[in-house]
């Protein structure tokens, strides 16, 4: 045997430990990748459904009922809405989302909830931010107050009032879709602090 080949041999003898450590630690780090990614993934995507009863279902402080869902709905203010054009081949989806709470506290529990439109295929749409044509009502989970003189509002002014406790209100939401998938969208509503559950409400 020559001096090279002893000499390796050596020196795999002296580092087998090393050697077989790195056998089991590249695998396990790569496990530990992936299963830190996916659990970061997971636990960020809205993926376990938490399902709105009719009579009324209890989360996060507050009652919810079913939703009133209106496709390609009229505005109901009379602002430049006629010159609002939409992307071809899409329609408008105006949600009114209706909760109780019987304590006004539980209000700064609803803060940060996010308004949706979901597809059966798990597409999302979020709520269109200017959409003020077709609003009567605060948007939001909170319902809430508008600084704005009552004689602004008109006829609307009514709804921009605090939430009373025990009493049920609503807000709402406008969103833009494809009308292929107009009639099978799904109104939910999530919370950075509760994914990955979500509100469904029946359709």
């Amino acid at each position: 045997m020559s001096g090279a080949r002893r000499a390796r041999r050596g020196w795999f003898r002296k580092n087998s430990i090393a050697l077989g450590a790195l056998v089991v630690a590249i695998p396990l780090a790569g496990w530990w990748t992936t299963h830190s990614d996916y659990k970061s993934w997971y636990d960020g995507e809205p993926r376990d459904p938490v399902q709105v009863a009719a009579g009324g279902t209890a989360y996060n402080g507050a009652t919810w009922y079913a939703a009133g869902v209106e496709q390609d709905p009229q505005p109901l203010q009379g602002g430049h809405s006629s010159e609002d054009k939409l992307p071809p081949d899409t329609t408008r989806i105006r949600v009114y989302f209706r909760l109780q709470v019987d304590k006004l506290s539980a209000l700064d529990g609803l803060g940060g909830c996010s308004l949706h439109l979901r597809a059966p295929d798990g597409r999302t749409w979020d709520e269109t931010v200017v959409a003020d044509d077709y609003q009567d009502r605060p948007t939001g989970c909170t319902g809430g107050t508008d600084d704005e003189p009552a004689s602004w509002r008109g006829a609307s002014a009514q709804y921009y009032l605090k939430p009373t406790a025990g009493k049920p209100f609503e807000t709402v939401a406008i969103f833009v879709v494809p009308k292929s998938v107009a009639g099978s969208v799904q109104p939910t509503i999530t919370w950075a602090t509760k994914l990955p559950q979500y509100l469904a409400f029946p359709r």
